[in-house]
C-alpha cells in the first residue's frame, strides 16, 4: 500500500506550531491502538514523553546527521520506520527529497496528520516490513533510530538497505546496546543480557508487564550487527578522528580492537557507507 506525496500547503502552520497537547493526544491515539503498554505505567509514560520530545530531537539531530553522514539539500533520504513523521518532517525542512516506510497503518496515518500540518513533501509508505518497494541504488541515504531492534528479521532490513542506497551512500543507524546495564524499553537492569526467551517468561510471570514478544524486541550488540554487516554491501564509517583529544585517543584504541567507539556505549549509534 503506498501514501500519496504531501504537496507543500501555502497556508499550512510551521512545524514548531504543533503543541505538546497534539503530541500527546496522537501519542495517545498511537498505544490504544495497539494496546502495547496497557499493563505498565511506567513504559507507557515513557514511551508519550518521548513523543513529546521528538519533534526537539529530531530538528537537533539533523546537524549530527550532516556532519557525520554528508549534506542533505537535494539529497535523497529514505527514513525506516518513520514512526509519528517527526524526522521526515526534519529531512524535508533542511531540503532533501524524503521518502519512508512504516509497518503500523495507525502510525502512518498519524504522520499524515503530521506532515500536512508541518506543510513539507514526503512520500510515505506502508509496507509488508521486509523488502522495501524501491529499485536498487535508490538513494543517497537511509535513517533508522531505534527500528532494528524491533524488526523480525535484522539481518534482511540491513540488507535491503544495502541494496537501495546508491554506491557511496550513507545509513544513519543507531539502536539500543544489548550490553547497556539498563534495559532501555523496560527500564529493567540487566534484563538484555538474558536470552530472549528467558526476558519474555521473566517480564510475564515475575514482573506482569509488557513482555519482550509483545514489543518484539529483540537485543543486538555492535558485534552482532559487524557480523551481520559481513552479508551486505555496508561498511561500517571510520569515526576516530573526531572529538577532544582524550576522546580522539579512546577512539583510536576501540579502532585497534575494530570497535566503533558507541560499541561501549548504551546506544550503538553508526554511520554504514555502501562499498563504491
Amino acid at each position: 500500500m503506498r501514501y500519496a506525496a504531501f504537496s507543500r500547503r501555502e497556508n499550512m502552520p510551521p512545524y514548531s506550531s504543533t503543541t505538546e497537547q497534539e503530541v500527546r493526544r496522537r501519542a495517545e491515539k498511537y498505544l490504544d491502538s495497539c494496546r502495547v503498554y496497557s499493563n505498565s505505567s511506567y513504559e507507557r509514560e515513557q514511551e508519550l514523553n518521548d513523543w513529546i520530545d521528538k519533534p526537539r530531537v529530531a530538528e537537533k539531530l539533523m546537524g549530527d546527521f550532516e556532519k557525520r553522514a554528508g549534506p542533505l539539500p537535494g539529497k535523497s533520504v529514505l527514513d525506516i520506520g518513520f514512526g509519528g513523521g517527526f524526522f521526515s518532517i526534519a529531512f524535508a525542512r533542511k531540503g532533501a527529497r524524503v521518502s519512508g516506510l512504516e509497518v503500523n497503518k495507525v502510525l502512518a496515518d498519524i504522520a499524515h496528520e503530521q506532515v500536512a500540518q508541518a506543510g513539507v513533501e514526503a512520500d510515505l509508505r506502508l509496507y509488508d516490513g521486509h523488502t522495501f518497494p524501491y529499485e536498487r541504488e535508490s538513494f543517497d541515504y537511509c535513517y533508522s533510530t531505534s527500528v532494528l531492534e524491533h524488526v523480525d528479521d535484522a539481518q534482511t532490513m540491513l540488507s535491503e538497505i544495502g541494496r537501495v542506497l546508491k554506491k557511496g551512500g550513507a545509513c544513519y543507524l543507531s539502536f539500543p546496546n544489548r550490553l547497556r546495564p539498563k534495559e532501555t524499553h523496560t527500564g529493567i537492569y540487566f534484563l538484555s543480557y538474558l536470552p530472549r526467551s528467558v526476558a519474555d517468561r521473566l517480564m510475564r510471570t515475575l514482573f506482569g508487564r509488557t513482555t519482550v514478544e509483545d514489543i518484539n524486541l529483540h537485543f543486538i550488540s555492535f558485534l552482532k550487527l559487524k557480523r551481520m554487516l559481513r552479508k551486505t554491501p555496508l561498511v561500517i564509517k571510520d569515526e576516530s578522528n573526531g572529538g577532544s583529544l582524550p576522546k580522539r585517543i579512546l577512539k583510536k584504541a576501540l579502532k585497534l580492537l575494530s570497535l566503533h567507539h558507541s560499541a561501549i556505549l548504551g546506544t550503538v549509534m553508526v554511520v554504514l557507507e555502501k562499498k563504491v
